[in-house]
């Protein structure tokens, strides 16, 4: 800052985005690695409008200018900017590519992308490690991740896509969620393709009846409303906690009984019924250096761009409807379509790569057993819930 106040540009690495006053019009941009905000020419935003829609890493030059209309009253200003990560993809050429990879060397790729060595996860393995990217790729999905401290729960959400914002610890408001009626500016849901709360053990709510009422509103409709705001958004939601595991399994049946109450409480079925998976993070194994790849794989920026751009398709769930059948519950039936969609867009973008055997048993299977694993808790936190899922079956 004092190379700036004397004068002279600053050039610096950050990851910057910028927003729209509601009120002037004016955009606003946030250096999170100077903690401030400052002003942003109309210019880099027009050549680079990827900044509005989320944090951009890049190379910003900062220079300090006077405010409009006064004398001895300055402000920040990027004059230059040069992003160092994709802001956009060629989707075509990534499914062409997609066609030179046989099944085990694709799934090769995707866990080497995740940063994870492909040698030290079985096919299983893989495929639970890639659900954690499913909120990337499917609008609206909602999975809870329970496992021991250590197998890596938070790390692509924070490392992989420029789309999720991750929550560990401390105070969560409505405000902070939905709607700031204060700023009168949209939060987090609005702003992101995901919103995961890590290490839920540690997050309190400010009014936790207010918020999980919003809450199930919004994972139900995709709509909320805080007082005569309504908005809507297509963010998935995410929970990651920590549980106690005796011999490689839950110590507990009921694996949210060291959850908070909201999610462990007679009236928290309610709230669990609208998340579509529970993800078995203790099958995974602890991280170590060896599980760690270190070899060629996509790039994180590139790849997170990827599953961006495939959320608005909608030809993969068009596939997954037109070859199940259901019977029973529609909660049941939609998670298991949105899931089984997500795993159809990470392992056969193409889809006229896929046979139904293999739909079958890497994409409904694993969805099936994901939503089966929330019906048996919800069973656990009140016995009135069947721990059965509906019928679904590929037809």
């Amino acid at each position: 800052m004092y190379e700036i106040r004397n004068g002279n540009p600053l050039k610096i690495l950050d990851s910057f985005s910028v927003r729209v006053h509601p009120k002037t019009g004016d955009l606003k941009l946030r250096i999170p690695s100077l903690d401030i905000t400052g002003r942003v020419l109309d210019s880099i935003v027009d050549a680079h409008p990827s900044l509005l829609m989320g944090n951009v890493w890049g190379s910003g030059t900062l220079s300090w200018s006077p405010l409009k209309d006064t004398k001895d009253q300055y402000e920040v200003v990027m004059t230059s900017f040069n992003p160092m990560q994709a802001a956009s993809i060629d989707l075509g050429y990534f499914l062409t590519q997609r066609k030179e990879f046989n099944f085990e060397e694709w799934l090769t790729v995707l866990t080497r992308t995740m940063g994870y060595n492909e040698q030290k996860y079985s096919t299983r393995q893989k495929l639970l490690i890639f659900t954690r990217l499913i909120p990337l790729i499917e609008p609206r999905a909602n999975i809870i991740e329970l496992a021991p401290k250590g197998t890596g729960k938070s790390y692509i959400y924070s490392q992989l896509s420029r789309h999720a914002w991750l929550i560990s610890g401390g105070v969560v408001t409505r405000a902070q969620l939905f709607y700031d009626m204060s700023r009168q500016q949209a939060g987090i849901i609005s702003n992101f393709n995901a919103v995961i709360l890590d290490e839920i053990q540690t997050i309190k709510l400010s009014n936790e009846g207010e918020i999980v009422g919003a809450l199930k509103g919004y994972l139900e409709s995709g709509e909320f409303r805080v007082m005569g705001f309504h908005g809507s958004s297509d963010a998935g939601f995410v929970i990651l906690g920590n549980i106690p595991i005796v011999d490689g399994m839950p110590r507990d049946e009921n694996c949210f009984s060291e959850l908070p109450k909201w999610l462990n409480g007679h009236d928290a079925t309610a709230l669990l019924d609208r998340f579509h998976a529970l993800v078995p993070g203790w099958e995974l194994p602890r991280i170590q250096s060896t599980s760690l790849c270190n070899s060629f794989a996509l790039r994180a920026d590139y790849f997170g761009e990827v599953l961006y751009t495939l959320r608005a398709s909608q030809v993969h769930m068009a596939f997954v409807k037109d070859h199940t059948k259901s019977l029973g519950d529609l909660r049941d039936t939609r998670a298991v379509q949105l899931l089984a969609c997500g795993y159809l867009k990470l392992l056969f973008p193409n889809l006229d790569t896929i046979t139904l055997e293999e739909f079958n048993e890497f994409c409904l299977q694993p969805a099936i057993d994901l939503r089966s694993n929330i019906r048996r808790q919800m069973a656990h936190v009140d016995p009135e819930f069947s721990p059965n899922i509906a019928d679904i079956q590929l037809c």
